[in-house]
């Protein structure tokens, strides 16, 4: 199994406010167990650069620590870049989104969820007998073009 970290799940992984009173409700906490168990079966996990580029920019203007964090991040699970071909794919991917009057973004903006989608495409061709699936905190614009294989993080259990 391939796991891809959206920037909604990343940011949680990231995040320096880790201890919290009540452990059991609190979603940074519950993230974290997720993800930890997940590495201890083996399960293969990344995340897209464009992912660490949102994350970190917002670490970067309000002075957090989370920055250490996501730096730390890069010794445990692979970011993958940003290539022409993930780009091209990205394209298709928003213009057929507009085409079909699904907007996932502002025609302005450079429309992550598109990169991250078109990075599972080209995973899921690369890897055709494994599963790949996104872990999201919002379904909605993956799931237009993974299907059934964005899936709420805390949703995904390991084989």
């Amino acid at each position: 199994m391939i796991v891809i970290l959206d920037s909604g799940v990343l940011s949680l992984l990231a995040s320096p406010n880790q201890n919290v009173s009540n452990q059991e409700e609190n979603e940074i906490y519950q993230c974290t167990e997720w993800f930890e168990s997940l590495l201890a079966r083996g399960v293969y996990i990344v995340a897209s650069e464009i992912s660490d580029y949102e994350i970190r920019r917002e670490f970067i203007r309000i002075r957090s620590e989370g920055i250490t964090i996501l730096d730390q991040l890069r010794g445990i699970i692979d970011f993958l870049p940003l290539t022409t071909e993930v780009m091209k794919k990205a394209a298709e991917f928003w213009a057929d989104a507009r085409q079909n009057h699904m907007k996932t973004a502002d025609d302005k903006n450079i429309d992550a969820d598109m990169i991250i989608a078109a990075q599972w495409s080209i995973l899921s061709d690369e890897y055709p007998g494994r599963s790949v699936i996104i872990a999201t905190k919002n379904l909605r614009h993956l799931q237009l073009f993974a299907q059934d294989n964005a899936q709420e993080w805390m949703n995904i259990k390991s084989i």
